[in-house]
C-alpha cells in the first residue's frame, strides 16, 4: 500500500473521482476521515442529474483515475451515487474495473460501497431519502432490489441542480422523514447532499441504522487501503474518524 513517506502520522492517501459541480463532499471528507489520512479528489464534468450527463459522467474516468495514481493513492472511489448505478446491476463493477484497469488502483464506487455497508448492517428493507426527482429514485430503488434491498418508501425534495441540493440543511433533509412504516433503517443517497451530517440527527432521532452515500464512501476507501474494517461502523462518520 503507498504511503506517505518521512512522516509516520500521515499514513494513507485516498483518491475520490468526484462530479464537477459537487461541492458539498471535500468538506465531508474533512469531517470523516482520520487525522493521518489524506484525500485527494479528480472531477468529471456534470453540472446537473439529467439522463444525458449522467449517462456520460463515466466516460472520463480512465483520464481522471491515471491523474490521482501519479499522487500514489491507496485506494480510488468513484464518488457519485446515482452515476455508478444509472445504467443498472452490474455498472458499478464496471466502473471499478475501468479505474483499476487504468491506474493499477484497488477501486470502488459509491453504490456499491452502499450495498456492502447496508448489509453489513444487516438491511434488507429501507427508506430511501434523497434530493433525487423520480425517475432518479427509481433508478436506485431498481439497483438495490436487485441486491436484495427492498425500498418501502422514498422521501425528500426533487432537485435536479446539485447545487440547489448542496443548499439543504442537514436538520432539513432529516425532518423528510415523517414515517419510517416498514423500514428497518433509511439510505440517504448523493455525495452531493448533506446526508452525512443528517444521518447523526436521524440516528439519534429515531434509533434505527443510517448509511449515506459520503460515509460509505469514505468507509470503502479506508477499507480498501486497509485502514478501516470490513464492518460498517453503526455510528457512521464518527467513528470513521477514530
Amino acid at each position: 500500500m503507498p504511503q506517505t513517506p518521512h512522516d509516520p502520522e500521515w499514513t494513507h492517501r485516498l483518491g475520490f473521482l468526484v462530479p464537477s459541480v459537487n461541492t458539498v463532499i471535500e468538506r465531508d471528507l474533512r469531517l470523516s476521515l482520520p487525522d493521518p489520512v489524506s484525500a485527494h479528489v479528480a472531477r468529471m464534468p456534470i453540472t446537473r442529474d439529467t439522463p444525458e450527463q449522467l449517462a456520460a459522467l463515466a466516460d472520463s474516468v480512465p483520464g481522471a483515475a491515471r491523474l490521482l495514481a501519479h499522487a500514489a493513492v491507496g485506494s480510488i472511489v468513484f464518488a457519485c451515487t446515482s452515476g455508478s448505478l444509472y445504467h443498472g446491476l452490474g455498472y458499478d463493477t464496471a466502473i471499478t474495473e475501468r479505474i483499476t484497469e487504468a491506474s493499477g488502483v484497488p477501486a470502488s464506487t459509491t453504490s456499491t460501497a452502499a450495498v456492502a455497508a447496508l448489509r453489513s448492517l444487516g438491511l434488507t428493507r429501507v427508506l430511501l431519502l434523497t434530493p433525487y426527482e423520480p425517475w432518479l429514485d427509481d433508478l436506485v430503488v431498481k439497483f438495490l432490489g436487485a441486491h436484495g434491498i427492498e425500498v418501502t418508501g422514498t422521501a425528500g425534495p426533487a432537485l435536479p441542480d446539485p447545487l440547489d441540493t448542496a443548499s439543504v440543511p442537514p436538520a432539513g433533509i432529516a425532518d423528510a422523514v415523517t414515517d419510517l412504516g416498514r423500514a428497518e433503517g433509511i439510505f440517504i443517497s448523493c455525495t452531493a447532499f448533506r446526508g452525512l451530517e443528517a444521518a447523526g440527527i436521524l440516528r439519534e432521532r429515531l434509533g434505527v441504522p443510517v448509511v449515506s452515500s459520503n460515509e460509505a464512501t469514505v468507509w470503502e476507501g479506508l477499507r480498501l487501503a486497509g485502514r478501516a474494517g470490513a464492518a460498517f461502523p453503526s455510528q457512521g462518520y464518527a467513528a470513521l474518524r477514530r
